[in-house]
């Protein structure tokens, strides 16, 4: 992740000067569709807001966006450490346990927004923004604990690499909007969400995140 944050830090001191340039920071929640639960998410980016009337403006922008989701409490068939199905000896039934997976997911995201300004005071506003998003699976670790399908130490814990998992897409694409408010200091603060469109993987699972965002404009 270090390599992909710091060229968009490395580019602030020379683009900090053009008009238009926002910095935007945020953390907070993200899942798939569906019984996956929540773990925590980040973006950190800069854009360039392109004032279209009084009120409309475009801002694309790029990110580096964390986003993932963790499935606990899975049930599967349990097996020996030699891989042989194990049964209940009274009932012939399938033995069950309980797996735990959880991955991270690192993207380059490309917002593409169109933002609607409603002034409140001098230099203050209310924004309104919305419009689709492209991304690139970067980086990411899946964890899994109780696979007994494996063997040795990893029938108790394993990692690999998200996006190196069979039938899982590093494209995603989806719709971004966003609420906030910005003060005359010409710092914003508000609610962002994620909402995929294109499937994370064959399961069908797609992204959702929700943020708490911070943002600067120069």
């Amino acid at each position: 992740m270090k390599h992909h944050i710091l060229p968009l830090l490395f580019l602030l001191p020379f683009t900090a000067t053009a008009q238009g340039i926002h910095l935007k920071f945020g953390g907070g929640l993200s899942s798939h569709y569906g019984s996956d639960q929540v773990i925590g998410a980040f973006k950190i980016g800069i854009g360039y807001e392109v004032e279209l009337t009084q009120h409309w403006s475009f801002t694309p922008g790029i990110e580096v966006y964390g986003k993932g989701a963790k499935n606990p409490n899975q049930t599967a068939y349990v097996f020996d450490p030699d891989h042989n199905q194990l049964y209940n000896p009274d009932t012939g039934q399938p033995l069950t346990g309980i797996i735990n997976r959880s991955a991270t997911q690192n993207y380059l995201e490309v917002p593409l927004l169109i933002s609607y300004y409603l002034r409140t005071a001098p230099s203050s506003y209310i924004i309104v923004s919305a419009g689709p998003y492209l991304a690139y699976g970067l980086s990411g670790k899946q964890k899994t604990k109780g696979d007994t399908q494996q063997s040795g130490s990893q029938r108790y814990y394993y990692e690999q690499k998200t996006f190196n998992e069979p039938g899982t897409h590093r494209f995603d694409c989806g719709v971004q909007t966003y609420l906030g408010y910005q003060f005359p200091s010409s710092v914003s603060v508000g609610l962002e969400a994620d909402w995929g469109i294109a499937k994370f993987n064959t399961a069908g699972r797609r992204n959702v995140s929700a943020l708490i965002a911070l943002g600067y404009k120069f």
